[in-house]
């Protein structure tokens, strides 16, 4: 069953691009599956086990650690205070691995997959950036109309509402100068932009506990889990350099669960089953696309055209999901208009070290993956 609904989904989402292909002469040698004969099932066999643990370590170590993590309570032990401090910096580092996976990984990716020989010629040549831009749009859809359904339901007035000012001749007063010179009681009109330092985030987009947070989070996690079972499939079906990749991967999936992890860990689950939910759906879905990768491998063409096609369009749904996710939710949210715009000079540079190590880590990974 999982053969044939992969075979149907590869059908399904090639057929959606190959009108758009045109046909071109390729060396037919170029397009065939790599033969049997060199596939060493005894190490993919053991990928599926050894990537199952480092997406659990990954993944798992800052959700145990959120446990002693209390942001609210700056007072506790010296070891809590440790905690809290690796904790902030590896929230951080994660923000940079999970840009860094969007850019360096999967739109990289996806140029990569339609640009592939055995496709043919794109009629469209930008089809890779199309897909997923028109990802970001439907998730920002989603994400506008959600919040403002949940606006208008909690009937809150708007965060900068300015009443618009009478004409008048008369000179100037003190309430005249106050509508030209906003005060806090009066947000300025690029309040919105975060262009001043008057305007705060909504208090869902800070609060641990709000749904919007959780479906900022869940919104990510959807991105990674699309892109970790294409990768664990192509695995576990790949033959030549398989085990450069196999490395590369170990540490892409560490990273890229430290980054999800911290996310989950930062916020307070009504359901605490819901984040261990999350933390598992993580660390099993590349060993399971390995072991989908296993089993198809006699019929799995990895330069084959409709294969291309599908993991290049997921690629590129994927990488639409997480830019969305990574520079509007983590960067925008969290530093322009967050607690990270009014904090100390240290937690800052400490912050933004921890996010450039996050991108080059992830960066370099993409070298080998």
């Amino acid at each position: 069953m999982a053969v044939q609904s992969r075979m149907i989904q590869i059908f399904v989402l090639s057929h959606l691009i190959t009108p758009f292909v045109q046909a071109q002469s390729t060396d037919d040698t170029q397009c065939t599956a790599s033969p049997s004969g060199s596939y060493d099932l005894g190490l993919h066999i053991t990928a599926v086990f050894v990537l199952l643990v480092a997406s659990a370590i990954g993944v798992f170590l800052p959700v145990f650690m959120a446990h002693n993590v209390d942001e609210k309570n700056s007072n506790g032990t010296q070891r809590d205070n440790g905690v809290r401090r690796v904790f902030f910096v590896m929230k951080y580092f994660g923000t940079g691995i999970i840009i860094s996976l969007a850019f360096c990984h999967l739109l990289q990716e996806s140029f990569e997959n339609f640009s592939n020989p055995c496709i043919g010629t794109l009629a469209y040549r930008p089809t890779a950036p199309s897909i997923a831009m028109g990802s970001m749009l439907v998730i920002w859809l989603v994400d506008y109309f959600s919040a403002r359904w949940a606006s208008l339901r909690d009937k809150s007035p708007p965060l900068a509402q300015i009443q618009p000012s009478k004409p008048t001749s008369l000179p100037l007063t003190s309430t005249d100068e106050d509508s030209i010179h906003p005060t806090a009681a009066t947000p300025p009109v690029f309040a919105d932009l975060g262009c001043t330092h008057i305007h705060r985030p909504t208090s869902d987009e800070v609060d641990p506990n709000s749904q919007r947070a959780h479906w900022d989070v869940q919104l990510l996690e959807g991105g990674i889990v699309f892109h970790s079972i294409m990768i664990g499939v192509t695995l576990g079906a790949q033959t030549g350099g398989f085990e450069v990749t196999f490395a590369a991967l170990v540490f892409h999936q560490l990273f890229e669960g430290l980054g999800l992890g911290t996310r989950i860990g930062a916020l307070v689950w009504k359901r605490s089953w819901t984040k261990w939910l999350m933390c598992i759906l993580y660390a099993i879905t590349t060993p399971v696309g390995i072991a989908i990768g296993i089993g198809v491998h006699q019929s799995f063409n990895e330069n084959g055209k409709r294969e291309l096609i599908a993991i290049g369009v997921l690629n590129s749904i994927s990488a639409g999901i997480l830019l969305y996710g990574g520079l509007c939710q983590l960067l925008y949210a969290e530093w322009v208009v967050g607690d990270m715009r009014d904090t100390s000079n240290a937690r800052v540079y400490s912050a933004l070290i921890a996010l450039l190590l996050g991108v080059i880590a992830m960066g370099l990974i993409g070298k080998w993956t």
